[in-house]
């Protein structure tokens, strides 16, 4: 085989590799978030070395969105709370106008049970779903070496990782 096709062939297999290995990635992560709901857990090569842990945070708590859908309907609003000095001239909210208006959209969203979805005029506040937390993997420094050192003496085989045995593991 000649330079330019070992390299073209050694770059599809790597592109393959990587394939492999997402898939892979996603495989565990998904079977970790099925078995830990929540904290973190270490890994060990067979010679008690760590190798890194896995972590799955709490659940992220969505903040409300507000979007102003009726500008004329939201700025009587804020000038009635807030008095003319929230607006200027070009009848924008000034920067402390709008955060002040948007802190009391959100107490108002708040009393009224924090709803998916509320409406004051000229204003709209939806809460987007929560995000399922993602669990995440940190490996040790030395990963690289430790995992050379378990595949050298036979006790972890790549290719059940990478499942390229036909299947998954």
């Amino acid at each position: 085989m000649n330079d330019l096709n070992t390299t073209v062939r050694n770059l599809a297999a790597i592109a393959a590799a990587k394939k492999l290995l997402a898939e892979a990635e996603t495989r565990e992560k998904a079977a970790l978030s099925s078995l830990v709901v929540r904290g973190t857990n270490y890994a060990y090569t067979d010679t008690g070395e760590e190798l890194g842990y896995a972590t799955v945070p709490k659940p992220s708590k969505p903040k409300p969105s507000i979007v102003i859908t009726d500008e004329a309907q939201a700025y009587a609003l804020a000038v009635d709370l807030f008095g003319e000095d929230v607006i200027e001239q070009r009848v924008e909210l000034t920067e402390q106008g709008r955060k002040s208006f948007e802190a009391y959209v959100l107490e108002a969203h708040e009393q009224a049970g924090s709803e998916d979805y509320f409406d004051l005029p000229g204003v709209a506040v939806s809460v987007p779903p929560a995000k399922d937390p993602a669990p995440r993997f940190t490996p040790a420094k030395n990963v690289v070496e430790l995992v050379r050192g378990m595949a050298e003496r036979g006790a972890l085989n790549l290719s059940e990782v990478l499942a390229l045995e036909g299947g998954e593991s």
